[in-house]
């Protein structure tokens, strides 16, 4: 069994074109896995920005919460004061008033008093 050098360039051609088609499949192979890690890469990337951009935002609501939340405490507290201001004026005006009126009766029970004294006093005549 001769090999001759046609069977031997016929062998060597189908080994290099099987071989050149083995190195182009991996080669593609790679290719696809690189575009996907890069596709990846590029999706992770750009949700990482959407979330920075996402978390500013939720971080200015916050920080135009706490504004809000702290103005509306001072207003409440401003209420508050002014309201126990009131009412503590109301309580001593009405105070006042009670003690005005207490003098005022002792005034009539003493004007009574005499009155009663002197019609007795005059019924004795």
């Amino acid at each position: 069994m001769e090999i001759t050098q046609e069977v031997l360039l016929s062998l060597a051609g189908a080994i290099t074109a099987i071989g050149g088609a083995w190195l182009t499949v991996r080669k593609v192979a790679n290719d696809l896995r690189k575009d996907k890690k890069e596709h990846a890469a590029e999706i992770l990337q750009s949700a990482k920005e959407e979330m920075a951009l996402k978390e500013r935002d939720l971080n200015l609501k916050i920080s135009e919460i706490n504004t809000k939340h702290e103005a509306l405490e001072k207003s409440v507290e401003k209420d508050l004061a002014h309201m126990r201001e009131t009412y503590n004026g109301e309580i001593r005006n009405l105070g006042q008033k009670i003690e005005d009126l207490r003098s005022e009766l002792r005034n009539q029970h003493t004007q009574m008093v005499q009155l009663l004294t002197k019609m007795i006093d005059s019924s004795k005549d």
